[in-house]
């Protein structure tokens, strides 16, 4: 009976590499999620970008046009004159301000000018809102103030 000896098993079970198998996998699935996560948050930034920009653009021109000009768009309802002024969502589609597409996002403006410039006013308050609707049709918006004054006649 001398003649039985057991040899030392090398390698691995079939039940440890199912193990080591599902840790991986359990591992590569998180790295997906933050990949994906990643992803929406550079969608996201990158729309907020573009709505400061087009923001910035229609504060630009408030800027390059006669004082008497400077006037708030369309009253189809795209914004509540406050206190304090706020974008209508409901009315944005419509006629107010203006809207534009980038890279498949609709982008709607408006602005308000508090006063109405004028003869007798000399200083003005030009809110510009730039919104859109995310793919779960919620709403955000940015808001960008400044301020323009009449000295001299310009």
């Amino acid at each position: 009976m001398g003649g039985y000896k057991l040899r030392a098993q090398g390698g691995f079970s079939l039940i440890e590499v199912l193990v080591a198998l599902t840790i991986l996998a359990v591992g590569l699935l998180g790295l997906a999620m933050f990949q994906i996560t990643a992803i929406k948050g550079n969608a996201i930034a990158s729309k907020w970008t573009v709505a400061t920009e087009l923001a910035q653009d229609r504060i630009e021109r408030f800027r390059h046009v006669a004082w008497d000009n400077n006037l708030a768009s369309s009253s189809a309802g795209g914004f509540t004159t406050g206190p304090p002024p706020a974008p209508n969502y409901a009315n944005l589609p419509g006629a107010a301000g203006d809207n534009t597409i980038v890279r498949g996002t609709q982008y709607y403006r408006v602005w308000y000018v508090n006063p109405t410039p004028g003869s007798t006013n000399t200083f003005t308050t030009i809110t510009v809102w730039c919104c859109w609707q995310d793919e779960s049709s919620v709403w955000h918006n940015v808001m960008l103030v400044t301020q323009r004054t009449n000295v001299g006649g310009m």
